[in-house]
């Protein structure tokens, strides 16, 4: 008798201890993700980086917000009077910059250095986002931003999107803003690991801006 409470006693501690492990995520310590690709397999190397949200801000300031993307709001409604620059091309184009604010958290450590910065970039304005040969690498901040953060950190990055209109209406513009590490790109897109697709070589990205347009002038 004693045994068999000394052996029921015992199983209650282990199942105890079990589910204490299990249960228990502590909230000091950041969460790391080797991300999968487009096809749903995992990626060879890990993703560094969550873009976790994207401000719109007012004009030029570094600031002050108007419109805030999160991974369940992808969309923005632009104005002209909130736009960085705004060019009148003819009687009927225009063309106009919003100034962007990527919130960029760490998640894992690089696979290779990037001592010359990251690339921030977007899609091609009409173009497929995952096409290699329409990204356009730090086309507004160069050199791009180190990114010299821990896992679990932070850090704010700067960055625009050009949109065009036609007769007041606007063009299809960006649909994803990402981060590469060059070396990391380069690596994935050469033999034998041949990965086609922008996103599957991105160490983040935000895909789709669904944006529409007023003309508030």
């Amino acid at each position: 008798m004693t045994l068999r409470k000394t052996l029921a006693g015992l199983s209650m501690l282990i199942m105890a201890v079990a589910f204490s492990c299990t249960d228990h995520v502590n909230p000091g310590e950041p969460e790391q993700s080797n991300c999968l690709r487009v096809n749903g397999t995992p990626r060879l190397y890990p993703c560094e980086f969550e873009i976790t949200q994207i401000d719109f801000m007012k004009v030029s300031s570094n600031t002050d917000v108007y419109a805030t993307l999160t991974p369940a709001n992808h969309d923005v409604h632009l104005l002209t009077t909130m736009a960085f620059s705004y060019v009148r091309n003819s009687t009927t184009t225009a063309t106009l910059q919003y100034k962007i604010r990527l919130h960029v958290k760490r998640i894992a450590p690089p696979a290779f250095p990037a001592p010359g910065g990251y690339w921030i970039s977007e899609t091609v304005i009409g173009g497929e986002p995952d096409d290699p040969s329409l990204l356009w690498p730090n086309k507004y901040y160069n050199p791009g931003p180190l990114l010299n953060i821990a896992v679990g950190e932070t850090s704010l990055v700067f960055t625009r999107l050009t949109y065009y209109t036609s007769d007041g209406l606007l063009d299809p513009g960006p649909q994803m803003v990402s981060i590469q590490n060059p070396a990391t790109y380069q690596k994935l897109a050469d033999p034998p690991n041949n990965y086609a697709l922008v996103r599957d070589r991105s160490e983040a990205f935000y895909l789709p801006i669904n944006a529409t347009y007023t003309d508030d002038r």
